[in-house]
């Protein structure tokens, strides 16, 4: 029994000749490459491709028959230094009239900061220092600013 392919067009690419590798196809439509490929960047992917399918993306440069050519180096944007901060030295008393002044008890606040009430309790009689995520999140739930540059932050203690 055979099936008659009159009129059908395959979907199915033939696969390249012997001795050809998968460096001489498109990695998009996978047809041949038969002229000098391009390598572009599609959605950060880096892409060997043929002259119609380069249209798609952004041209990095011209294929080798060894490979891609060596992209240009990125720039370099200058890294944002964040300035360290040290807790004010009296955090501990902020902390309590703020969290009063709201009318809000150790419980309820140390519900909406996902900690146990004991952890307020411990920071209000300090017993425990906040880290930095938790002196912040102190900060934005009770509006007080706890945090102070740190060469301040010494220079209040002596004071």
């Amino acid at each position: 029994m055979t099936r008659a392919t009159t009129g059908v067009k395959s979907i199915i690419k033939p696969l390249p000749a012997v001795g050809m590798g998968l460096a001489d196809t498109c990695e998009i439509c996978g047809d041949l490459i038969k002229t000098v490929g391009s390598t572009v960047e599609i959605d950060g992917a880096l892409l060997r491709v043929c002259p119609v399918c380069a249209k798609l993306g952004r041209p990095l440069g011209r294929a080798t028959s060894q490979g891609m050519l060596a992209l240009p180096k990125a720039e370099t944007t200058p890294m944002k230094v964040e300035q360290e901060y040290d807790l004010d030295p009296d955090y501990s008393v902020i902390v309590r009239r703020a969290r009063e002044k709201m009318g809000l008890t150790q419980e309820e606040l140390g519900r909406m900061l996902n900690v146990k009430p004991s952890v307020i309790s411990h920071i209000e009689t300090r017993k425990f220092v906040p880290d930095l995520a938790l002196a912040r999140k102190l900060m934005h739930h009770l509006k007080v600013n706890i945090l102070v540059p740190a060469g301040e932050a010494e220079g209040r203690k002596e004071a």
